[in-house]
């Protein structure tokens, strides 16, 4: 079955329109993040759509920009008056922060939402000692906050003084202004969080809920990689819903539909490319796709995958893989 009837069914069973995100999930250089760049690509689904009673999002991803749940959240939000959130199994970090603002979180019984403390880079990050021309090392921005607690609350630590010193400490490692952005990330994930909740949670009564969940998402989890399984996250106070066994099937064979087509949590292993007697082998592959009944869009790359030449006999046999950003390309109807 192809994904258009598969979105359709949905679409029949649920009385609603149905748009997916996916972003796969593999290693470099097929993985993808949710990115301030799709913007433009659900607007022109959403306007295929027309304003509607009920949208529902599908939705898979590892996670990405802070930024774009907010932007897309308000954007699918003007074409409806009902928007839900459809989740089979990984909807973690930023993905986690779009179900925020939505009116239900449709959670199968592998649907998983993570906490959303981010991880930040900056020009002022510090770089990898070992491997220099590696991307800077990324800072978690709750493991900073984790380092003055532990010293205050477990420590004991509380003169002045040696509160100060503990903070020159964390200077030597990391930039100040890297530890101001930190600080900044932190104040903006937690603003962001509270103002997606509060797109549906209107009563004064419900005020106190939002910061209960907006404290326990970005803090109170403490490790990024937790998953929280729908009910946890219903007993955190999400609006949750719990789909019937018809429709997580519906969502489930959906999800199969992506990986089947996309790898999804496959390992990227070069070597399976390459037969034997085979110097290279290139081939086009697309790492994010958002999909509607008439429209998939997909983000393309052109990978060539070649043995390298060894650099001294006897040498165990190395590979390359380069890579061409192709971006965004529409297949309307079964059609480029």
């Amino acid at each position: 079955m192809n994904v258009n009837s598969l979105i359709s069914k949905i679409e029949t069973k649920r009385g609603s329109r149905v748009i997916t995100y996916v972003t796969s999930d593999r290693q470099p250089p097929l993985a993808a993040k949710i990115a301030l760049d799709t913007i433009p690509i659900f607007y022109a689904h959403l306007k295929k759509i027309g304003k509607v009673k009920k949208i529902d999002l599908f939705l898979y991803s590892a996670g990405g920009d802070i930024i774009l749940p907010w932007r897309l959240v308000n954007l699918i939000r003007e074409y409806c008056k009902n928007f839900s959130v459809l989740i089979p199994y990984k909807a973690h970090s930023a993905a986690t922060m779009i179900a925020l603002g939505a009116d239900s979180i449709v959670m199968g019984p592998l649907g998983e939402l993570s906490p959303i403390d981010p991880s930040i880079g900056t020009p002022f990050n510090p770089p990898h000692q070992d491997i220099p021309n590696e991307p800077k090392i990324e800072i978690g921005v709750e493991d900073v906050f984790g380092y003055i607690n532990l010293a205050k609350e477990k420590l004991g630590i509380t003169d002045q003084t040696n509160i100060v010193n503990i903070l020159d400490k964390l200077v030597e490692k990391i930039h100040p202004l890297a530890i101001g952005g930190v600080y900044r990330t932190h104040s903006l994930i937690r603003l962001l969080a509270a103002k997606l909740l509060q797109l549906h949670m209107v009563e004064k009564s419900e005020t106190l809920r939002i910061q209960q969940i907006v404290n326990d998402l970005v803090e109170k989890l403490h490790y990024h990689g937790y998953l929280i399984s729908r009910n946890e996250a219903k007993k955190l106070g999400l609006k949750i819903e719990i789909p019937s066994h018809e429709i997580e099937n519906m969502i489930w064979e959906l999800y199969l539909f992506y990986v089947g087509e996309m790898g999804l949590g496959k390992p990227f292993l070069p070597t399976e490319y390459l037969s034997e007697g085979k110097d290279s082998h290139e081939f086009q592959a697309f790492i994010s796709e958002i999909g509607s009944v008439s429209l998939q869009s997909k983000f393309l790359k052109k990978l060539v995958i070649s043995h390298l030449p060894s650099p001294q006999p006897g040498a165990p046999p190395q590979i390359g893989i380069r890579e061409n950003i192709i971006g965004w390309k529409d297949f309307e109807m079964g059609k480029e």
